[in-house]
């Protein structure tokens, strides 16, 4: 009975590991996509100032 007990808080540890590593590289995907979105809008910022330069 007691081996049942362990295996089910377990299995109930490892699921909330899981859920956490997931949320956490959702998270980190979230920041990669804005900072790309953030290093194009600098990089048109930066052509369109070289392009009033001339």
């Amino acid at each position: 009975m007691e081996f049942y007990l362990f295996g089910f808080i377990g299995l109930v540890l490892l699921f909330f590991i899981v859920v956490y590593g997931v949320q956490m590289g959702i998270d980190s995907s979230k920041q990669v996509k804005a900072l790309k979105a953030e290093l194009k809008d600098i990089k048109r910022h930066i052509k369109e100032l070289e392009e009033k330069k001339k």
